[in-house]
């Protein structure tokens, strides 16, 4: 225990006194040769050897070498830091050079730093060269051996001669004096920001826009924040046009990405920079971007054709749809009502039926484009106005709409009539002419006049039908029938009598308000006697 005790106090006085130094001696007893002692052989030398692979170094030694070692600072291999070991020549001849080393071992596990070998005192021998060389110091010299590895051995290669018979001796010592240190790492956070918006977008969809944040500096940023002010006609969901997101920290070589969507209340080109901001006096900005935002518009007009037909005629209404805006009208729809009582004859291409409306899907119509449709009806046997309505539809854009109408007319058309019911006739007997006017038109017909001339041969006895006959001489006036409607019919019974021979016609003249010129017929019969 005494002795445990001894070898812990050395090692503390060995931390205490790094640096300190102790001093190792060699002797070497000389004779003067004979001329038959053979010459002394060189030592083969040693390679630096790990001192854990020996528990510590050991020198090979030739066979005229001999070695004295010493453990520094306490002189215990067991708690010492270096081990230096004097491999000298166990003879050499007077006057003649030799060679010796120095062994300097770490025996510790970590580097020794600034090792210095010092020639304290020398006797009978001087150095003539060293490898590596050393430096003298008034009567002694010293060698640099610098920072020495864990388990690492150093060995100093000595020349020197001896000019005296007798005894040659030097005396070394070792020191070594390690630093303690301490290090700190230098960071500098730096922040880099990327913003990014689409070029274009319609006005109905959001403008979401991008941001990306990245510490590009050696330490972490703390406190980061991303701004950003929309310019006007952009809006956030709460209202508000200032973007704030607060990132946190950031480690170095971190990035963090964020989207925020905003709504377009007008168009435009819209486009603002942004900055993030960090402790310490951190900020970076982002190129501004700009987005520019469009909307379509549509426009339709009509063409109607003429505002009056008559019944049985069909009739066209067409429609042009323009996109007047600077974006594209998706999902571009366009119809048509078909009138009650309508029948549709023929569409436009691209037209389908569907209920009461007919449809055209015109997909997407770019900004300044138009389309045209149009639908061709037919209408029922009523005179009557048929209005069709003409509907848009397209995403991002307003409805808009438009009308057209046509009124259907009727058209009067008179048929006159006259047959005698007996023919030949004798002379001097009656016969009877049958007179019928029928409207086979489309609309009534007013004023419809008869007057009739009986030729010479005959002379009026009688009449009956749909209005008065007067008589004077030859002619028979009819009263006009104010109104005959459609299909409808006027018949009037005229007798006359026989009073000569002759083939004569019986002849009739009608008028209306909507006939322009009058219309005639004659009946011929054959009077005989």
């Amino acid at each position: 225990m005494k002795t445990r005790n001894a070898s812990l106090t050395a090692m503390l006085a060995a931390g205490l006194f790094a640096g300190m130094s102790l001093v190792g001696c060699t002797q070497q007893q000389h004779t003067a040769p004979s001329a038959s002692d053979p010459a002394p052989e060189a030592a083969p030398k040693e390679e630096p050897k790990s001192a854990s692979l020996w528990g510590h170094y050991r020198p090979r030694l030739g066979e005229n070498e001999a070695a004295s070692m010493m453990a520094f600072p306490t002189g215990d291999v067991a708690t010492s830091a270096i081990l230096l070991h004097q491999v000298m020549p166990k003879q050499v001849r007077r006057g003649q050079d030799f060679s010796y080393s120095y062994h300097v071992t770490n025996l510790t596990g970590a580097d020794l730093q600034n090792v210095v070998v010092m020639l304290d005192s020398q006797n009978n021998i001087d150095v003539k060269s060293s490898n590596p060389a050393g430096s003298r110091t008034g009567d002694g010299m010293s060698w640099m051996v610098g920072d020495l590895p864990a388990g690492q051995t150093e060995i100093i290669e000595v020349v020197g001669s001896a000019e005296r018979v007798g005894t040659a001796s030097e005396c070394i010592s070792v020191s070594y004096n390690n630093f303690l240190c301490a290090t700190t790492t230098v960071v500098e956070p730096a922040l880099a920001l990327t913003k990014t918006a689409p070029a274009q977008v319609l006005k109905c969809d959001q403008v979401c826009m991008r941001y990306v944040v990245r510490n590009t500096g050696s330490g972490p940023a703390t406190d980061v924040v991303i701004t950003d002010t929309l310019s006007d006609g952009l809006v956030l969901s709460n209202g508000s046009r200032e973007v704030r997101i607060p990132v946190g920290t950031l480690a170095a070589g971190e990035s963090k990405a964020f989207e925020v969507c905003a709504e377009a209340t007008d168009t435009g080109t819209f486009g603002s920079p942004a900055a993030a901001m960090a402790s310490g006096d951190l900020s970076a900005d982002a190129d501004r971007t700009n987005t520019v935002v469009v909307a379509p518009m549509l426009e339709i007009s009509s063409e109607c054709g003429p505002d009056r037909r008559f019944i049985g005629r069909n009739f066209t209404h067409t429609y042009t749809v323009r996109n007047s805006g600077n974006g594209v009208a998706g999902n571009t729809v366009a119809s048509i009502s078909i009138p009650s009582g309508a029948s549709v004859v023929r569409t436009s291409a691209g037209g389908s039926v569907q209920g009461s409306r007919v449809v055209w899907d015109f997909g997407g119509l770019e900004a300044g484009q138009s389309r045209e449709f149009s639908v061709t009806l037919g209408g029922s046997g009523d005179p009557r106005s048929y209005e069709t309505t003409a509907t848009v539809n397209a995403d991002c854009a307003d409805a808009v709409a438009d009308r057209c109408s046509t009124e259907l007319e009727g058209i009067p058309a008179i048929l006159l009539e006259v047959i005698d019911v007996t023919d030949p006739v004798e002379v001097g007997t009656n016969t009877t002419y049958v007179i019928t006017v029928t409207n086979q038109g489309s609309a009534p017909d007013t004023n419809v006049r008869v007057v009739a001339t009986l030729p010479a041969q005959q002379s009026f006895v009688s009449a009956s039908g749909a209005t008065n006959v007067a008589s004077a001489g030859k002619t028979l006036t009819f009263a006009p029938v104010g109104t005959l409607g459609v299909g409808q019919q006027a018949a009037w019974r005229i007798v006359v009598r026989a009073d000569a021979q002759g083939d004569v016609r019986f002849r009739i003249e009608m008028t209306s308000d909507e006939l322009t010129s009058p219309v005639i017929e004659t009946e011929a019969t054959n009077l005989y006697e």
